[in-house]
């Protein structure tokens, strides 16, 4: 004890160091993933294009990490890309497999994904190559194509048509929940009438029977529809009682229905009344939605532009700009105006350490009045007189 009071700094010393080890060889095993223990095979995979993949990024086995993509190359076995994976040996893979390149997440990094068939070899080994084949190996589609199919599906929307669609939803929708309620109602009365009228239901349907017999003797060309109609009706006859057990039940049920559909009423009726007013409000907004669908296929197609191999570019500014703000009222482009042009110009927020541009800001001596600034009372909107014609 009195030793190590005595070397309580060596102590200290050693224990950092052995703290950063046991870190850095967690880092280097858990998180960086260097093993040098470990033993790998190499397996080619043949693609059609990168997808996005880099070396370094994951392979897996249905989801499992199995190894990493050592290299990507270019040319061979029909394909224009080739796929290097470093697969742990521990881990075998069939022969007869699917090879997909998926994405972590929409934004996300790449990944080789192997799928086997079967869970039996013969298994892949060190130099095997999975040649290429549309209907195994997958890569993900380019932005470039999904721009290129939201273009056409824009393209293909008439707005016409679209207009057309929308006045027969307000035609349909103009009467609001009453025309619900009186279809269920007219619903409920048929049924009604049917169960009391069943008799005579039957009644009828043994003399159509006699009446088509009838025909068939004098319409040979009627024989097939007479004997068809005549099986129909002769399983009606031995559903008599299912008839009738359906017809007993169907008041009671109308009536379920009946006070369900009252419960519903406000609901439905605020459902059918927001509808409408949906729809008007769309119609009268059709010419804004008519330049909407050509705008929107443009805005693909440019979108398009930037996207290419798989990736879409873009460049961001992170540094401030600095502007000014003016007091003078804004005036629309499309706005013809006199000639006149706004008698005050001055900036009424200047960058510190920023010269504005115009005479109007040119540096002026230093004493009350020199103009560097707008005077006391003045309208901000005046404008100069207009010009003599």
């Amino acid at each position: 004890m009195n030793w190590l009071k005595q070397h309580k700094l060596l102590v200290s010393a050693l224990g950092l160091v052995l703290v950063f080890v046991v870190g850095a060889a967690y880092l280097a095993v858990s998180v960086m993933r260097i093993n040098p223990l470990r033993s790998t095979y190499t397996v080619s995979v043949a693609l059609d294009r990168s997808g996005g993949l880099q070396p370094g990024n994951d392979v897996t086995l249905r989801g499992y990490r199995v190894g990493k993509v050592n290299s990507i190359k270019l040319g061979g076995h029909g394909a224009s890309i080739m796929a290097e994976a470093q697969i742990d040996n521990r881990y075998k893979i069939p022969t007869a497999t699917q090879v997909v390149v998926h994405a972590l997440s929409a934004a996300g990094e790449q990944y080789v994904d192997f799928r086997p068939d079967t869970s039996s070899g013969p298994y892949l080994k060190d130099g095997s190559i999975v040649k290429f084949d549309p209907q195994k190996v997958q890569t993900p589609v380019p932005v470039s194509d999904v721009l290129a199919s939201a273009t056409g599906f824009f393209n293909q929307i008439d707005p016409d048509r679209f207009a057309t669609i929308l006045g027969e939803l307000d035609t349909a929708l103009s009467g609001g929940p009453n025309q619900l309620r009186d279809m269920i109602d007219a619903l409920s009365q048929v049924t009604a009438g049917m169960d009391s009228l069943l008799p005579q239901t039957v009644n009828l349907l043994k003399n159509l029977r006699t009446i088509a017999e009838t025909t068939s003797n004098a319409q040979p060309d009627l024989g097939t529809l007479t004997r068809n109609s005549s099986t129909l009706f002769t399983q009606l006859n031995k559903a008599n009682d299912e008839i009738r057990n359906v017809l007993d039940q169907a008041p009671g049920q109308m009536k379920t229905l009946g006070s369900t559909l009252d419960k519903t009423t406000d609901p439905i009726g605020k459902l059918a009344a927001n509808l409408g007013a949906v729809t008007k409000t769309a119609q009268l907004r059709i010419p804004a939605l008519a330049a909407l669908f050509p705008s929107l296929a443009l805005g693909g197609g440019a979108l398009g532009a930037p996207a290419h191999d798989g990736e879409f570019y873009a460049t961001l500014d992170i540094w401030p700009r600095p502007y000014c703000q003016y007091s003078t009222k804004p005036t629309s482009p499309a706005t013809v105006l006199d000639g006149t042009l706004p008698k005050w110009n001055y900036c009424k927020n200047p960058p510190p350490g920023q010269q504005i541009r115009g005479s109007a800001n040119a540096p002026r001596p230093n004493i009350p009045n020199n103009g560097a600034q707008m005077p006391a009372g003045a309208d901000p909107s005046d404008r100069t007189p207009p010009p003599i014609k």
